[in-house]
């Protein structure tokens, strides 16, 4: 699998000055184009604790911590957008 971060971001309809950020995982091995090459989202907090259920948790079991980490910093090196590179931080 070859694996990236693909972030979306939106305007937060209820709040003009706010956007909502999205990370979802893809496969580049499947195809280049989201949303074919879709995994998973990642999710908000991950962390090393086995209990999880999240389908990133169940997609990736025991590396999912490794990899969130991985796939955060590679999108924090190449990301432009300041509030993007901001929210990445906050994860």
């Amino acid at each position: 699998m070859n694996l990236r971060l693909y972030v979306s971001k939106r305007d937060n309809i209820g709040d003009y000055s706010a956007y909502d950020i999205r990370f979802a995982i893809v496969d580049l091995d499947k195809s280049q184009e989201y949303p074919s090459n879709f995994v998973c989202m990642l999710p908000r907090q991950v962390s090393a604790n086995s209990k999880q259920h999240t389908v990133f948790a169940k997609v990736f079991g025991n590396h999912s911590l490794e990899l969130a980490k991985r796939l955060l910093t590679e999108a924090l090196e190449t990301e432009d957008d300041l509030e993007i590179k901001a929210e990445i931080k906050n994860v």
